[in-house]
């Protein structure tokens, strides 16, 4: 149903008393990126007008960055000093880290964030750091032309692979909710870059039970990280079950921790269950493979699992318009932003994507070069959200919202957490997250300037931190916006309130979370993002580097 110009929301009831119902933007197409390791006062905190050490400086009106904070035993708060995006730390951010860092205290169970980079004897300010503008003005770029987000916190209290699942499933958990042990959540990455379905039984995953303590007596728990429950896009009934949507996930390689689908035998192998445990993703002997063959796509010139399909790329899906209603997009190594990698190009690609989506692409049949908006703009309107996994072991200044803990005995988890879902691994830290769409921006007398999710600071907005309904989200935010846009049903039928998509702070009927970044009645022109690599660059790397082998975002998954 359209009301001027928009699509009025009356999709699947959430519980017995609720719908939604609200007047928002329809988008034909969701496009995720997935960047890597940052928060935002270390990738945004570079402001010329510094003021001091926990001091507010935002880049824009409305914006939550501070430069800073107090540590650990400090007497006086530690500045941060400025580092090249490549500069490479190796900061620890593993779920031990998080717990580190994070610093609980037991009565309010706030974090205090004064001990980044803690090892036990003394505080590494290298923690303490923001990244100069010059290596990623592209994101600036996309934040103060389109949107930016105050308060989008990882879901889960850690690395890299639980969060690339809670981004597609909607949990680390290893089983269904319907399950005695759903809430045994996966809190630390494999034990090497091997990881999914077809790796087998390599390493137990290291578990966090919310009540209080490891708890791995079901057999499920005990085999590589391989896990027989639903996803965004997936459902358990029957084979090669989708949700009626087009989909596609790009990751530089299959077994790795940020490939989501390895780990759900549902794609791995078209049926949910573990019977074929050990088998390549997409083995044409187990269900012809079609689920992982029709959805996975890899960065290699020779993929078995692809028939020898040449490189695969998010850019070509929008040069050929083959770009499907919800895409995820992993980068390479050479251009994610792990702070330990080689390369400052990760906001040239991202860019890139976000101008081929916007206004075409020069010498495509069907999506030619369109200044002020192209196909995929003006005729099929695109909703692309660019967020990063985890925060990476840099300081931030905004501590999550509360994190409960539970006891063993008896295995209890304590209200408020809600329905007990995520006691003790919910939340993590902030992330940085952009929207770009051709319905989110601030109209000004020239034209648009960019949307702040949470805007605070000087009067007459509201002081900082404005961390209130609605504009608190998370990684379930994203999953639940996708659902409602699609009219697809919750990721867990069964009522338990399971997953990140039912329990996303911002996701209280009427409200549709993160439906504050698509404010404007009507679209606007699109508004071009330089790089300093043009999208060909990425689209056909192999020619610039014969010898580059595709690699994970990162080439050790300990720290990631």
């Amino acid at each position: 149903m359209k009301v001027s110009g928009k699509i009025l929301l009356l999709p699947f009831i959430l519980a017995a008393t609720f719908a939604y119902a609200q007047t928002l933007p329809h988008f034909q197409h969701i496009i995720i990126i997935v960047q890597e390791n940052r928060t935002p006062d270390n990738l945004f905190g570079s402001n010329p007008s510094r003021g001091g050490c926990s001091v507010e400086f935002p880049f824009e009106p409305g914006v939550d960055i501070e430069d800073g904070g107090m540590g650990y035993g400090q007497v006086n708060k530690i500045c941060s000093t400025p580092r090249h995006l490549q500069d490479s730390l190796g900061l620890g951010h593993g779920h031990g880290d998080w717990i580190n860092q994070c610093d609980q205290d037991p009565n309010t169970h706030l974090c205090k964030m004064d001990k980044v980079c803690w090892n036990g004897a003394q505080i590494n300010t290298d923690c303490y750091a923001y990244v100069y503008k010059t290596d990623v003005q592209p994101y600036f770029d996309i934040a103060t032309n389109y949107g930016f987000a105050n308060y989008m916190f990882q879901t889960n209290e850690g690395p890299s692979f639980e969060a690339h699942q809670f981004l597609f499933t909607g949990t680390s958990a290893g089983v269904a909710p319907t399950d005695q042990y759903s809430l045994d959540f996966v809190a630390e990455n494999a034990d090497s870059t091997d990881s999914g379905c077809s790796e087998g039984q390599i390493s137990l995953p290291k578990w966090v039970d919310p009540r209080g303590a490891p708890d791995i007596t079901d057999p499920r728990l005990t085999k590589a990280q391989c896990y027989p429950h639903d996803s965004l896009v997936t459902c358990g009934t029957g084979t090669n079950c989708d949700k009626g949507v087009s989909w596609a996930y790009y990751s530089p390689t299959a077994e790795s921790i940020w490939t989501a689908p390895a780990a759900i035998p549902e794609v791995c192998y078209g049926e949910n269950d573990l019977n074929p445990l050990g088998h390549a993703c997409g083995d044409i002997s187990i269900n012809g493979g079609t689920e992982w063959n029709n959805h996975v796509f890899l960065e290699t010139t020779n993929n078995g699992a692809h028939n020898g399909a040449p490189i695969f790329d998010a850019l070509d899906d929008v040069t050929n318009c083959n770009l499907p209603q919800i895409t995820w997009v992993i980068p390479d190594k050479l251009w994610s932003d792990h702070s330990t990698e080689t390369g400052p190009y990760g906001p040239s690609y991202v860019g890139d994507i976000v101008d081929a989506v916007g206004e075409g692409i020069l010498g495509s049949q069907c999506n030619p070069y369109t200044p002020g908006g192209g196909r995929f703009w003006k005729q099929e309107p695109t909703a692309i959200f660019i967020l990063w996994d985890d925060w990476g072991g840099w300081f931030d200044h905004v501590p999550p919202p509360a994190v409960y803990t539970g006891t063993n005995n008896p295995p209890t988890c304590p209200a408020p957490a809600p329905n007990g879902w995520g006691c003790g691994y919910v939340y993590g830290f902030r992330v940085p997250l952009l929207v770009v769409s051709p319905y989110t921006g601030t109209p000004t007398q020239n034209g648009y300037t960019g949307y702040v999710s949470g805007a605070c600071g000087a009067s007459p907005l509201p002081p900082c931190p404005n961390k209130v309904f609605p504009f608190v989200h998370d990684f379930g935010s994203i999953l639940r916006f996708t659902e409602l846009n699609f009219g697809m049903p919750n990721i867990d039928q069964s009522g338990k309130n399971g997953y990140a998509d039912r329990n996303a702070p911002d996701n209280i009927p009427p409200n549709v979370p993160l439906s504050d970044f698509f404010g404007l009645s009507n679209q606007r022109d699109f508004i071009h993002i330089q790089t300093v690599k043009d999208y060909k660059y990425f689209q056909g790397y192999s020619q610039y580097d014969p010898n580059w082998v595709p690699t994970g975002p990162d080439d050790d998954s300990e720290v990631d």
